[in-house]
């Protein structure tokens, strides 16, 4: 599923409470069969009517599409949609060549990039560590619990209220 920038900003940045699965199957670039199937497997959740919460859609098109094509996507505007804590930044590491090997094999094997394979993998580690993690990390359960509805509506709320303001305001970066 190759995703497309409108599709993705689409998603993010015009939410919707929930998805039928011809509209699941439009904003994530698959078949409604396709949709259907990933319900039947346990990786798509759909409701007794068969719509697709907000929330859930994102987690399933986030497995498919890479983080970094996601980010490009939305430009500006990432702020308003993703928690700090879930951005990509930049980790400079030295580990076995062995490793550096699996990872770009596995890479390869699933279509994906190493940083996908590699944040994949690390997540179940940070998922392992959440509790200690959530009393370590400033705003660790929030983005831990993303993607969360509230977050967008609370993100587009403040970014509104900052244009209107009649003293301009700068983020921190």
């Amino acid at each position: 599923m190759t995703p497309s920038p409108t599709r993705i900003r689409d998603l993010f940045l015009h939410p919707r409470s929930s998805y039928s699965p011809a509209e699941a199957a439009e904003v994530v670039g698959m078949s409604v069969e396709e949709i259907w199937g990933a319900n039947a497997v346990g990786e798509l959740e759909a409701d007794e009517r068969g719509d697709i919460a907000w929330e859930e859609l994102v987690s399933f098109a986030m497995d498919f599409w890479e983080q970094a094509e996601v980010e490009a996507a939305l430009g500006a505007e990432l702020a308003d949609v993703l928690p700090e804590l879930l951005r990509l930044d930049d980790l400079n590491v030295r580990i076995p060549r062995l490793e550096i090997a699996a990872l770009e094999r596995i890479a390869v094997r699933d279509g994906r990039s190493v940083d996908a394979v590699l944040a994949r993998e690390l997540r179940d580690l940070v998922s392992a560590e959440a509790h200690w993690l959530a009393s370590e990390i400033r705003g660790f359960p929030e983005a831990l619990a993303w993607p969360d509805h509230d977050f967008v509506a609370a993100a587009s709320a403040a970014a509104e209220s900052m244009t209107s303001s009649p003293s301009p305001r700068r983020a921190r970066g």
